[in-house]
């Protein structure tokens, strides 16, 4: 045979070898979506469990929860709803129907390691097409745990969008999604001077001028990938690390022109000058309670400012326990609990995967330590659900109650008693259709 023979042969050889690892990397692809289910048609009517119902989470025994096409309809005690000829009834005897949980501080991606560890190169190649297929395994874990909204505050805002548009239209299974895209911050600021964050990519904005940051909000505040909220990031940093903020004026045409276009805006701060200026530029919401500022009590000033001005706090409470002392811990729980007591606006956020905590999971961390801040069990869990609502500006989720979407988390156990039982879920259900199904897996 031919030389030239030969070399066809080698390269048809190759083709096919390449050829059949293409096909098999697309059919692995689709496979590992995680896409979503059809959505819930006709009647669905969920009996006999004790409801949660409305924004007060009040405990209705054996109550009745008529869904239709995802949306609930009816809730009432056992016996009180005409359940309509055909619809599919579902006995929760002996269970807890509450809303799904929201998370309204995460950062979407791959669940990263403890503070100070980093990807091998091995690892590269999954978290790349775990990036392309949007981190199925993430979405997957905040339902499994009850989530069904997230809200995130900073990423990628080409990639954060499409996710966002492929959970609207039903093609990728996961937790409802609020945005906000990049962050606003300086280029001596957190997370670029922090993590590294390369100040040329799209999840960050650095206006240095007013009319910069105009621009850079109307931007986010216009077409199809309009953005849910602004955050912005005023740090001055710590002992041994001072970090650039935000030009006050810079700060106060973020947040001006951002009302304008009809957007909210939460801040991250780090120290008492930092919410000063954040409160002063009128800010919608804050993320984090800071130990730098408030870790041996609050200025009168500020505790009666945050509680007249009614700005909802993110404590976060579940990423600053993972790293710090057991001590420092503590007495940022007595803040949040002396914020709370005095008329503060609490909502849960994990901040999920910054220091290890786990997606999904974190939030049931977060729901415990709010309650070793003093709140009961049923005020956490409101935190966790009519009150993240309002925050998120939405009369949509977050109650058990007729005309809001039919996010709901079965459970094993009374959480307003026992806290940790929230986390035995059972079933949860995403605009009426069943995501979650322990019971069917046997557990």
């Amino acid at each position: 045979m031919s030389e030239s023979f030969h070399l066809k042969r080698i390269l048809l050889d190759a083709f096919a070898v390449v050829a059949i690892l293409v096909a098999g990397c697309f059919i692995c692809y689709n496979a590992t979506l995680y896409t979503a289910g059809a959505a819930q048609e006709g009647y669905l009517a969920l009996t006999n469990a004790t409801v949660l119902e409305g924004e007060d989470l009040e405990p209705i025994n054996r109550a009745e929860v008529l869904i239709k096409d995802g949306t609930i309809i009816e809730v009432r005690e056992e016996g009180k709803i005409d359940i309509p000829p055909g619809a599919k009834v579902l006995d929760l005897t002996s269970y807890t129907l509450m809303p799904g949980l929201i998370d309204m501080h995460v950062h979407l991606g791959p669940q990263t390691y403890k503070a100070n560890e980093e990807p091998g190169i091995l690892e590269m190649p999954k978290l790349v097409f775990d990036w392309v297929r949007f981190y199925p395994d993430t979405r997957r874990a905040f339902l499994e745990n009850g989530v069904t909204t997230v809200r995130d505050l900073g990423n990628e805002h080409g990639w954060i969008m499409e996710l966002r548009r492929h959970l609207r239209d039903g093609s990728l299974e996961g937790p409802r999604l609020f945005a906000a895209g990049p962050i606003f911050t300086t280029p001596g600021g957190h997370p670029v001077a922090t993590f590294g964050v390369d100040p040329a990519s799209d999840s960050v904005r650095l206006p240095s001028t007013t009319e910069e940051a105009r621009r850079a909000v109307k931007e986010l505040a216009s077409g199809e990938d309009r953005a849910d909220l602004i955050k912005v990031v005023q740090e001055r940093g710590g002992p041994g690390r001072d970090l650039e903020p935000i030009a006050p004026e810079v700060l106060d045409a973020i947040v001006t022109e951002a009302h304008e276009q009809g957007l909210a805006v939460t801040a991250h701060w780090g120290t008492l000058e930092d919410l000063e200026d954040v409160l002063a530029a009128g800010v919608d919401g804050l993320e984090h309670v800071e130990a730098r500022a408030v870790l041996d009590g609050w200025p009168e000033d500020v505790l009666d400012r945050l509680v007249e001005q009614n700005v909802p706090i993110t404590p976060t409470l579940s990423v600053t326990d993972a790293v710090l002392p057991p001590q420092i811990s503590s007495q940022l729980r007595l803040r949040v609990g002396e914020l709370y007591a005095a008329g503060g606006w609490i909502v849960v956020g994990s901040d999920a995967p910054i220091n290890g905590v786990p997606f999904g999971a974190g939030v049931h961390r977060e729901l415990e330590l709010l309650v070793d801040c003093g709140l009961t069990p049923q005020e956490a869990l409101r935190a966790a659900t009519i009150e993240a609502a309002r925050a998120l500006r939405t009369d949509s989720i977050g109650a058990i109650e007729p005309g809001r979407a039919a996010d709901l988390l079965v459970v094993d156990g009374d959480p307003l008693q026992d806290i940790k039982d929230a986390q035995n879920v059972v079933m949860l259900f995403r605009d009426g259709r069943r995501v979650v199904d322990c019971q069917s897996r046997g557990q």
